[in-house]
């Protein structure tokens, strides 16, 4: 039996666009803690998605990546107020 393909999906985040591009900008920020942060916020970005998703609490791509980058900074003793969340994006 022949299965008709009704649609193909392709991540390309990590695949095709570097998710570490941000280490650059955040080493500026926070100057020495650069790479640090950008390792913590990736890493919880994709904690975050998985959860969500196992828990069925959908919530888009922008406030995933602000909640991390919250959790990334106060995990490392930096301020992340309002004027570092909107430069970092």
């Amino acid at each position: 039996m022949r299965t008709q393909i009704k649609a193909w999906v392709f991540d390309a985040y990590g695949t095709l666009f570097d998710p570490f591009s941000v280490q650059g900008k955040a080493e500026r920020i926070f100057p020495g803690r650069g790479e640090a942060l950008s390792r913590i916020w990736r890493l919880r970005q994709l904690e975050y998605t998985w959860l969500r998703a196992l828990m069925n609490r959908y919530a888009d791509f922008w406030q995933v990546t602000r909640e991390a980058l919250v959790y990334a900074c106060h995990s490392l003793g930096l301020r992340c107020e309002a004027p570092q969340r909107r430069s970092a994006e």
